[in-house]
């Protein structure tokens, strides 16, 4: 096989995964050089001429290479951030939920008139764990939909994301109220 042929069935190659929706290599680049080689006569190129352009696509081939695998790696790093962003908010609410709740049951047995005091607090707790799974659903979902191909399940899975972002967020938020609650419950305790 020469080179004008290897560039042709590359050509051919790049194309087909182009049409794959596969954006991780800079294709309309290499399509545009490959053009150029395969319409270029080989009478027109030195042997020399040959090398050198092998060796740029070389070149071209690793960096795209190092660059896919660059993203894979920053992916792969953003999902473990996310799920142990979202481990530590139901920790944290899941958590303080139970201590409260054992705290009103110790509470029951002797000192029933301050149990509403915490009522408020354990309330915001358990509505923090509440976000919190749904935020594990719709991040299951934005992930489910962005590995389908249509256009509208990538803006569909793009909304799943945002919104388990925001009810992460929120989760940590009502986290921060629910303990400001719980410290004016104890704070009149007394």
């Amino acid at each position: 096989m020469n080179a004008k042929e290897f560039a042709s069935q590359l050509l051919e190659t790049v194309k087909e995964i182009k049409s794959n929706k596969n954006e991780s290599i800079q294709c309309d680049n290499l399509i545009q050089y490959l053009d150029n080689c395969v319409r270029t006569s080989p009478a027109d190129l030195s042997q020399d001429q040959i090398e050198h352009l092998k060796a740029q696509l070389q070149i071209m081939v690793e960096r795209e290479k190092s660059n896919h695998a660059s993203d894979l790696e920053m992916f792969r790093s953003v999902i473990q951030s996310g799920q142990n962003a979202l481990k530590t908010a139901l920790l944290m609410n899941g958590g303080a939920s139970v201590a409260l709740l054992a705290f009103i049951g110790k509470l029951t047995e002797e000192r029933q008139a301050h149990i509403p005091a915490f009522t408020n607090a354990l309330a915001i707790f358990v509505l923090g764990v509440f976000c919190i799974v749904v935020a594990s659903g719709s991040t299951y979902l934005s992930q489910w939909l962005y590995a389908d191909e249509p256009e509208w399940k990538e803006r569909a899975g793009f909304w799943f994301n945002a919104l388990s972002i925001l009810l992460g967020l929120t989760s940590y938020g009502l986290f921060i109220w629910a303990m400001t609650k719980a410290y004016s419950a104890f704070m009149t305790f007394g």
